[in-house]
């Protein structure tokens, strides 16, 4: 029993036993199934999260499964990929790439190739393709995108085979030097660059090399050479080579010490620099040839680079500056190049900024100076104008400019000159004009007046005192009129004795008080010269600028015409001009006169003609005329002396028109005249003609040019002209007389100082005035006049003529008288002188009557 109890004892404890192990076999499979659950599912997750694309594939070409990464680099879905092999992915021309898949074995070699595969919308992509059979009948398929190693290879070689044309095609030479083996390598360009042949003596060492380097240069190449050896460096060096044809160029190397096995070795490379150091040396000559230049030259020279900072500087500008080019290199242009304007008002901004900053040429102003280190002061004239390098950019500036200090100072004078009269200093006839214009197109017109000044009795001085005490006493009646007048009025010398003045923002009533005072200032003048003293007064014609005056010329004129009838109405006066005014209106034609006659010169609308001067006790011996003038107008009517002669004379005409007359006798006419030997002829001579100083040299100019002999000639000159100009007279008229001319004078009688005059005045003519001959048969005064005046001319040897014998009857009187010759209608009227001149050509015959043309007299 109790065997039988330890039996089932132990029956029960085996039992227990191996129901233990079972539940722990149990247990333990259990848990190996969670663990290789656990396991699958981590590498399911690795799988769908690699970045490689990862894929299955069966026996039959099916998908079992593709991770995310496969999907995306192929461009597809799941859906698409279900229906596409393996071989339809790849790019065509790589399917033959791809292996078989029966031939793989469990855990046998890979396949891995790089191939091209076939993504969305045509495009192509590389990748790496590892393909292997995982376990039977399964395929494991991995993708690793390359296309970014692709295209850097890719561009690798593009860039290398750029290198490679860039070397070609620079000529550049590669050379290496091993340290250790003592061997000199080079490529096919070394060989070319130093004209040496391959498998020479020296191949393979340095004398390969230096052979060919110029024997100047090789002690520092060798000296580069070791250094960049010792120093484990870079070797950059240029020398000269001489190659086996006698050529001689110039090389550049370039190297670097590579370490390495042994010694290691230099790796460098040459190329030819011939042109380049030819393009320097021209570069080097041009710049030194610049600089001789900008060395040379009257200007001043600053360069800067694009800061301002000054490179260079010329001696000009070291003059002017103060400053040394070693002292002002290195300083900003500003600190050296010291601006000012005239008005002295500090530093400005200099033209070198205003080039750099905008980019063009800038000039200085007039007026700007500068200031130069030791004080001094110039007045400059400046530009600046950018530097800029092939693409625009702004790399500097340069700055030229000169000392116009003395020009400038020469230039203000002139200007001054230009626009101020030169004897008193006042302004001038065209800068009053301009000035006067300005004023009319800027004016308020109801509130400008212009006043025209004349002095009364300037030409007693001027011509018993002479022209130095007229000078001095226009000088002197400029400074009274000065003190009269305000500031802002601008009063200016006109011509003669004649003073413009401008009020500005003057009332009607105000200017006449003003020109009222200027009178009386004149007036009280006591003009002392040497012994005597002389009383001055003026004449004063004012005009309001109002809107009637559209015009300098109009109101001018109408100054004069002003002045003009103050002069007539006693003199001292003061003459408002008013259009209504009949002096007023005769001046104002008088002006439109005056205007013509320079036109009508021009135009050769003036016409000579002669009356006959005949001898009275040979009457039948013609031979003697006077030159008269005529004028046809624009109408085609001839106009007397008297209808232009006084505009003439007033407005200074009369030395043109003398000009023109004594031009076309002489010189035109010349030759003509010279034909007729028995021809004399008399020509006028005006007032202001004498006046002119100019007027002796063309008078002597045309004597000795024209072919008229001087005998010929009488010029006549009025007694009033003697009177009033009496050392310019006798000048002029004695010069004549010597060179063998003759002189008359004319209108004698109507002076009060006639015979006066006459003691120191030698002529050869006296031409008694009309008035006394007209009336000659009624006036026992007159007979008396004329019989006083040719016997004191006989008394001096002076012959006599009669003008205005306008009746047959005066003849016996005069000739009675002993009167030499008569002039007037009586023996002759006026003719054109191309008329006379074609009577005289022809032959004379007896019992014809005098032709007289008919023309109204010579006016007087």
């Amino acid at each position: 029993m109790q065997i039988m109890s330890l039996l089932l004892i132990g029956a029960a404890m085996i039992s227990g036993v191996l129901l233990g192990l079972m539940g722990f076999s149990w247990l333990l499979k259990k848990r190996h199934g969670q663990r290789m659950a656990a396991l699958e599912h981590r590498s399911r997750l690795l799988v769908e999260q690699a970045a490689t694309g990862m894929a299955f594939l069966d026996s039959s070409g099916k998908w079992v499964h593709a991770n995310p990464s496969f999907l995306s680099f192929l461009g597809i879905d799941r859906s698409r990929l279900k229906g596409r092999s393996l071989v339809s992915l790849v790019y065509p021309d790589d399917m033959p790439c791809l292996p078989d898949l029966s031939r793989f074995n469990i855990g046998g070699q890979p396949f891995v190739e790089e191939l091209r595969f076939a993504g969305p919308e045509g495009s192509i992509r590389w990748a790496r393709l590892t393909l292997s059979l995982i376990e039977p009948q399964l395929y494991l398929i991995q993708i690793d995108p390359i296309q970014a190693t692709k295209d850097a290879e890719k561009a690798l070689q593009e860039n290398r085979r750029r290198l490679e044309l860039a070397v070609t095609a620079g000529g550049v030479g590669i050379w290496q030097y091993h340290l250790g083996r003592d061997e000199l390598l080079w490529d096919d360009k070394m060989y070319e660059l130093y004209g040496v042949t391959p498998g020479g003596e020296t191949e393979g060492t340095l004398a390969m090399w230096s052979d060919r380097v110029h024997p100047d240069d090789l002690p520092a190449a060798n000296e580069a050479l070791a250094k960049a050896i010792d120093e484990q460096g870079e070797l950059d060096i240029g020398f000269r080579v001489f190659r086996p044809d006698g050529e001689r160029c110039f090389i550049r190397a370039k190297a670097v010490y590579l370490p390495g096995d042994g010694d290691g070795m230099v790796l460098g490379t040459n190329w030819d620099i011939t042109a380049e150091q030819a393009m320097q040396a021209s570069l080097a000559r041009e710049k030194e040839q610049l600089r001789v230049t900008l060395s040379s030259i009257a200007d001043a020279v600053i360069a800067t680079d694009h800061n301002g900072i000054i490179t260079f500087m010329n001696p000009i500008a070291e003059s002017l500056t103060g400053w040394r080019e070693k002292e002002a290199c290195g300083q900003h242009v500003d600190s050296v190049l010291v601006l000012s304007t005239e008005e002295r008002r500090g530093p400005k901004i200099s033209p070198v900024s205003v080039a750099l900053n905008g980019g063009d040429v800038c000039f200085l102003r007039e007026g700007s100076f500068l200031l130069s280190r030791d004080g001094s002061r110039y007045e400059i004239q400046d530009s600046a104008a950018p530097l800029k390098d092939n693409a625009g950019v702004v790399t500097g500036a340069v700055m030229v400019f000169r000392d116009v200090t003395t020009r400038r100072a020469m230039q203000k004078k002139l200007r001054y000159h230009a626009t101020h009269d030169s004897l008193t200093g006042l302004t001038n006839r065209r800068e009053f004009e301009n000035i006067l214009q300005l004023t009319l197109d800027e004016r308020e017109k109801e509130q400008g007046m212009l006043c025209f000044i004349d002095l009364d009795r300037f030409k007693v001085v001027n011509d018993t005192a002479g022209h130095v005490a007229g000078d001095a006493l226009l000088r002197e009646c400029a400074r009274v009129i000065a003190r009269q007048i305000r500031d802002g009025d601008v009063l200016a010398r006109l011509g003669g004795d004649e003073f413009g003045l401008l009020l500005r923002g003057c009332p009607a009533d105000q200017a006449v008080q003003i020109a009222e005072r200027l009178i009386q200032a004149l007036d009280e003048m006591r003009f002392a010269w040497k012994d005597s003293l002389y009383d001055i007064g003026g004449s004063v014609g004012l005009v309001q600028l109002d809107e009637n005056v559209a015009t300098v010329e109009e109101a001018m004129s109408r100054a004069d015409v002003a002045c003009y009838a103050a002069k007539h109405r006693g003199r001292g006066q003061v003459s408002v001009y008013t259009p209504d005014d009949s002096e007023a209106s005769r001046r104002h034609v008088e002006l439109q006169m005056a205007a013509g006659l320079r036109e009508s010169l021009e135009a050769n609308r003036f016409l000579l003609f002669a009356q006959e001067i005949r001898p009275i006790a040979n009457p039948d011996c013609p031979g003697h005329y006077e030159i008269l003038l005529r004028l046809r107008d624009r109408n085609g009517d001839i106009l007397n002396p008297g209808a232009f002669i006084p505009a003439a004379e007033r407005y200074q005409m009369m030395p043109h028109i003398d000009r023109w007359v004594l031009t076309q006798l002489l010189v035109k006419l010349g030759e003509q005249l010279l034909a007729y030997p028995k021809l004399n002829l008399a020509i006028n001579l005006s007032a202001t003609s004498l006046d002119d100083p100019s007027f002796i040299p063309f008078l002597d100019e045309l004597l000795a040019a024209t072919p008229v002999p001087p005998q010929r000639l009488t010029f006549e000159i009025t007694e009033t002209t003697v009177v009033n100009q009496l050392s310019t007279a006798s000048e002029v008229l004695s010069r004549l007389r010597e060179q063998g001319c003759k002189v008359a004078l004319d209108d004698f009688g109507s002076g009060f100082s006639s015979f006066n005059y006459l003691k120191h005045f030698p002529v050869d003519f006296i031409k008694i005035d009309g008035s006394f001959v007209r009336n000659l048969m009624f006036s026992s005064v007159d007979h008396t006049i004329v019989e006083s005046i040719n016997e004191v001319a006989h008394r001096l040897g002076v012959k006599t003529v009669a003008e205005y014998v306008e009746d047959d009857a005066l003849i016996p009187v005069l000739q009675k008288a002993g009167v030499d010759y008569v002039q007037g209608y009586a023996i002759g009227r006026p003719q054109p002188l191309d008329y006379l001149l074609e009577q005289l050509s022809k032959p004379a015959q007896p019992d014809q009557p005098k032709n007289r043309a008919m023309a109204s007299p010579r006016s007087s």
